[in-house]
This record gives structure tokens, sequence and C-alpha cells, in this order.
């Protein structure tokens, strides 16, 4: 009975330590983004994306470059210029710095002729070569345009609160999903790609962005119809999990548990950010197409 016991306390030892780091978190980092976003001058919130940009390409090429120096480098180089570019492109025509449309569509071409060239500085080990070619090309685009919606969002709009639902949306799946996962989960989603996640969990998580949704469009965003945030909530709740697991599968992929520990009790930021990518899509993509 006494090795029973110590086998389980561990376990409730740690989700207490996980929940209060999980909470510390969002204590401090909440306050920080909802005043870049409603109260400092307009350029703190981009400029506080694009910091989250590189950080989470960082993780990126250090998980998928293997001591590759200069496709590290070129990775991080090429995230941000796929960003700006594409952040820059959703301002409006009077304070756009992209005049020309086609600029974007070069800028792309040009980072994808690059990126398929440079992996030629790494040719060995072979048997890796064409996952270092894979990620070089398609990392910067990953995070630098998926991300770059985030921004986008904020600067098409000149409105916080579109940026405060897609963090809603994916933030509240989250926890939603961790805690309906932790006391409900009985049937796995995914076990080959994460073993901990759950049917149940997932079933957790869409409830907490709908609920999430709605009560942005109820409280704060009265413009959003109910019915419009539902759909939102739900199309983005369905990309942000697999958006999830996508990151779950690259990490298992390279051996690797958190993408870093920058985030007490979420590991990496990428971790953080790897659902919100997909909800800030939904959301851009509602506001450009409504």
């Amino acid at each position: 009975m006494a090795d029973d016991s110590a086998t389980v306390a561990p376990k409730k030892d740690s989700f207490v330590q996980n929940t209060l780091a999980r909470f510390g978190t969002a204590v401090v980092g909440i306050p920080i983004l909802l005043w870049s976003l409603y109260w400092a001058p307009s350029w703190v919130f981009p400029l506080f994306c694009f910091i989250a940009i590189s950080r989470a390409a960082h993780e990126l090429f250090r998980m998928t470059m293997a001591g590759a120096k200069v496709l590290y480098v070129w990775g991080l180089i090429a995230t941000i210029w796929i960003a700006l570019t594409w952040c820059a492109s959703f301002m409006p025509a009077s304070q756009s710095l992209i005049q020309n449309p086609l600029v974007p569509l070069l800028t792309t071409m040009t980072i994808v002729g690059i990126s398929v060239l440079l992996p030629l500085a790494y040719p060995e080990p072979h048997d890796t070569a064409g996952v270092r070619l894979a990620w070089n090309v398609a990392g910067p685009f990953y995070v630098g345009g998926l991300l770059s919606t985030v921004p986008a969002l904020f600067v098409a709009t000149h409105d916080g609160h579109w940026p405060v639902l897609a963090m809603a949306i994916a933030w509240s799946s989250d926890t939603g999903a961790y805690f309906a996962g932790r006391f409900f989960g009985k049937h796995k989603l995914a076990p080959r790609v994460s073993p901990k996640k759950t049917v149940e969990g997932a079933i957790g998580g869409l409830l907490g962005s709908v609920i999430a949704a709605v009560v942005m469009s109820q409280v704060f965003m009265h413009d959003l119809p109910l019915l419009h945030a539902i759909a939102i909530a739900i199309v983005g709740n369905i990309l942000g999990q697999l958006g999830d697991l996508a990151e779950s599968l690259l990490k298992r992929s390279t051996g690797t548990k958190d993408s870093g520990s920058i985030l007490p009790g979420h590991g990496g930021l990428l971790d953080r950010i790897d659902a919100l990518m997909f909800t800030a899509l939904v959301c851009l993509a509602y506001v450009v197409l409504r």
C-alpha cells in the first residue's frame, strides 16, 4: 500500500505545481498583453509579436536544424522577413509600407528560392538532408506566416478586441482541454502523436473556445453577431487543436519534450502559440472576407 501511495502522490503534486505555474504565467502575461493592446502606443503590440515570432523561430530551428548554424540563422532571418512583409500588407492603404501588391509574392518566391538552395551548404548526413531542406523552406511560413496573423489582426482593424478574441479561443481551448482531460479523459485522441490528449479533453477545449467567443461577442464585441462568434470559435478550435497535434508530431520526430522552457507550466513559446496561429488566421479571414 505504501508503494501505491508513493506513486500517486507525485502525480497529484505535479498537477498542482503545473496548475500553479500556468496560473502564475497568466497573472504576469495577461496584464502585459492587455496593456500593449489597449493603452500602449500602437507600435508596442506588433513589436511584442515580432519578438515572440523571433523566439518561436529560434525554438523551431533549434529543434530541426541540428547544428546547421547557417540554416538556423537563415531560418530566423527568413521568418522575420516573411512576418514583416505579410503583416505590413494588411495595413490600411493610407498607412501601408507596401504600395505594390506584388511585393509579398516576390518576397515569398525569393525566400523559397534561397531556402531550397542553402541546404547545399550542409549536405551531410544525407539521410536527414531532406528534413533540413523541408524545414528550411516550410519553417519561415509556419512560424512567420501563420503567426504574423496576430499583429495583422491588430494593424488591419485598429482594434485590440480581435487579437484578444483569437487568444481567448486558443487559450480557453488549452485550459478546457487540460482540465477536462485531467478529470474526465478516458479515450485517447491521437495516441501515436500525443499520448496524453483525449477525446474528452478535445471536447472540453471546444466548449472552452465557444464560451470565450460568446463572452467576447456579448460583452465586448457587440458588432460581432453571436452565431458568427460561435462559428469562428468552432472552426478556430478545430484548426487550433490540429495545429497543437502537428507541433506535437514535430517534437516527437525530433525527440523533444518541449520546444523550450521560457514559460513556466507551458514549456516553450511555440508550445503556447501552436493553436493561436490558426485561431488568429480564422479571425483574420473573417475580418478580411466579411
